[in-house]
């Protein structure tokens, strides 16, 4: 069955998942980077593994995950408690949780100064200038990644409060007005806050805070033509 928190997360699976016709066949928890959930059905027998960022959470919190969880697995509407969303985002799940995840994500350099520019001043930048509150940016790793990738520029994670940028953009060809550019939709993902399983990040709400950014047209050029310098390296 394995360790006692596995069990814990198989009972909990199985209460739920009983109604719904299925016996759990083997429910654990897993390391990943992500905070993720994966599954699989065979007949009526359910496979279900958690991310271990949830291993040591409260039992009503894990329930609550596993109710979400269960209706993102079975089709329907993603419904997760309150209770579940407040652990998520409480400091002390942050604080406990977010070393771990930097530790697992081997391409971050977990330092905000690269080469040519510095990420602090980037987000500085935008916040004399209007566009960033202090609540956007509060309790917030910036970093370059260690290899550059030119097609994914900017990566967030609004759970870990982790924003990381690509070393593609630590060179010298590159504007700070580009630069902020991609700081800023990574900062607008924090701004959305924690959302489970959310595979439209960029809706509409997303797209109005984007159009804020001044001489947005020019600056998406601009990262739009990054993937071609990699052939000029």
């Amino acid at each position: 069955m394995g360790t006692d928190d596995d069990l814990r997360l198989h009972r909990t699976v199985q209460e739920l998942a009983g109604p719904r016709g299925y016996s759990v066949a083997e429910a654990r928890f897993t390391r990943s980077k992500e905070l993720s959930v994966r599954w699989k059905t065979t007949g009526s027998s359910l496979y279900f593994y958690v991310s271990d960022y949830l291993e040591d959470a409260p039992r009503d919190v894990l329930k609550d995950f596993c109710r979400g969880a269960m209706t993102f697995v079975f089709g329907g509407r993603k419904q997760f408690g309150e209770r579940y969303m407040e652990y998520m985002t409480s400091d002390g799940f942050l604080l406990s949780k977010r070393p771990i995840y930097l530790r697992r994500s081997r391409n971050l350099l977990v330092n905000d100064v690269g080469k040519y520019h510095a990420l602090s001043d980037s987000v500085q930048r935008l916040y004399d200038a209007g566009l960033l509150e202090q609540s956007d940016i509060d309790n917030t790793v910036f970093t370059w990644t260690v290899k550059p990738n030119y097609t994914r520029l900017g990566y967030c994670s609004p759970l870990m409060r982790v924003v990381a940028v690509s070393s593609a953009l630590d060179r010298p060809d590159i504007s700070e007005h580009a630069l902020d550019y991609v700081v800023y939709h990574e900062c607008m993902h924090l701004r959305q806050g924690y959302r489970p399983f959310d595979r439209r990040p960029h809706d509409a709400a997303f797209h109005r805070e984007m159009a804020k950014f001044p001489g947005l047209k020019e600056a998406e050029k601009e990262i739009n033509s990054v993937p071609s310098r990699k052939k000029r390296n």
